[in-house]
């Protein structure tokens, strides 16, 4: 299966027509199966109208959408063609599915299209027209747009290089013949050359179809496409098996800090409850021995000696906040009294609770600093794995490319061969004509 780009233009009607007709305009016996997108179920002439209406309402969409009026665009269609091998055993299904399928990889599955089947060559082929203005906002595919990762760029960038690629997975999930010219061009690419993907002029294209077709090469091309099948088959392994490769490492460092984390949170619960376990005998006591002053303080302030003594213990006490004439007054109630004694013992309680805490902060810190070590041992494992296992594909990655190297340099070797050959045939055949010879 090729996919191939023809062109952008702006006539719906013009392209229309050509894909709905034979191309005397009078018959449309090459036409098979005819589908729209986005349409309503409108039909092929309807489909163009529908279209034509909505490029012709592009501005209105844009402010329905809250998008600043720009420039007039030029070109509204586009045009691709998706062209399958000879012998693949295909089924409408299969067909009409290639076409949503590459609609949705360009980013263009939410813009009106039409779809048409032709059968007037050996290999089937579809051609779609899409409408580049989008329904939803008035906005061309070919016009750059903010995408989510903050660069602008238009729908149809890279749209040779995704068609192909997806053209790849389309065969091998439905079992299709691999395309030649679509697998020579994804070679180079795997090479790091450019490749020109420019379509063929017509009169270009229909003197190349004339022209005698070279057994030798034929038979070159078969024999080369086999052992390009094999080494593109090596590269889908390869690269599926690599995928795997770097989840399972993922997964396996993701599921040693989830266990780290899993111990982390119930190890540190439990310390601070063995903390506290080891403060509640000196909780006891304090209690018990506050218990006792209270009581020994009520004993005493029942005698005239243990009221003078505590009165002067309240004056005291606010004497030091520098209230004089209010330590006097304090010291004849009891109320008072009997506070100094309960202050003394909150700031006993407070100083206990300070205490607890700078042992639970300290044993925190301690085992939150092992733990912080576990997941720097986690993770640096986790990089050494990833440099080994990069460098383990690195080398089979190179194999592969060793590979293509050598076959692209033995199938031009070959046809270089072949070419020679027949450039000498040519010469010969020429002489013997008459024609090169120098006159007498």
């Amino acid at each position: 299966m090729n996919p191939v780009e023809i062109t952008q233009g702006k006539s719906f009607k013009g392209l229309s027509q050509y894909l709905l007709q034979d191309e005397n305009r009078e018959t449309a016996e090459r036409v098979g199966w005819v589908q729209t997108f986005n349409l309503v179920d409108a039909d092929g002439d309807q489909a163009w109208r529908l279209m034509l209406a909505t490029a012709n309402s592009a501005n209105a969409l844009k402010e329905a959408a809250g998008i600043k009026k720009g420039k007039a665009v030029k070109n509204t269609v586009y045009h691709y063609s998706i062209n399958f091998n000879p012998e693949d055993e295909l089924t409408p299904d299969i067909q009409q599915r290639a076409v949503a399928d590459s609609l949705k990889v360009l980013g263009l599955d939410d813009h009106q299209a039409l779809a048409v089947e032709h059968t007037d060559k050996a290999h089937n082929h579809i051609h779609v027209m899409v409408n580049l203005i989008d329904p939803t906002n008035g906005m061309s595919a070919a016009s750059p747009q903010m995408c989510e990762d903050g660069k602008k760029r238009s729908k149809l960038s890279n749209s040779r290089r995704k068609l192909s690629k997806w053209a790849a997975k389309f065969e091998r999930d439905n079992g299709l013949n691999i395309t030649e010219g679509r697998l020579a061009n994804a070679n180079k690419r795997a090479q790091g050359e450019q490749v020109n993907a420019r379509r063929k002029k017509r009169n270009v294209h229909e003197q190349e179809k004339t022209e005698p077709t070279d057994r030798r090469k034929d038979f070159l091309k078969r024999q080369h496409n086999d052992r390009a099948k094999e080494i593109q088959s090596r590269t889908i392994e390869l690269k599926e098996r690599s995928a795997i490769e770097w989840d399972a490492l993922k997964q396996s460092y993701y599921g040693q800090k989830d266990a780290i984390r899993g111990q982390m949170s119930p190890a540190l619960k439990e310390r601070v409850a063995e903390i506290k376990t080891l403060f509640k005998p000196y909780w006891a006591d304090m209690f018990k021995r506050q218990d006792k002053e209270l009581k020994i303080f009520e004993a005493g302030d029942r005698t005239a000696i243990g009221k003078i003594w505590h009165a002067t213990a309240v004056f005291k006490e606010l004497a030091l906040n520098g209230n004089y004439l209010g330590g006097f007054v304090a010291a004849f109630s009891k109320e008072n009294r009997r506070n100094i004694v309960l202050k003394k013992h909150d700031r006993e309680r407070e100083e206990m609770r300070y205490r607890l805490q700078a042992q639970i902060d300290k044993e925190l810190s301690r085992m939150k600093a092992d733990f912080e070590r576990q997941f720097s041992r986690a993770r640096e494992k986790f990089l050494d794995r990833c440099s080994g296992l990069k460098s383990s594909q690195d080398s089979s990655w190179a194999e592969i490319r060793e590979a293509w190297q050598e076959y692209n340099n033995a199938r031009a070797a070959a046809f270089t061969q072949v070419k020679t050959r027949q450039a000498n045939v040519s010469r010969n055949l020429d002489q013997g004509r008459g024609r090169g010879r120098t006159p007498q």
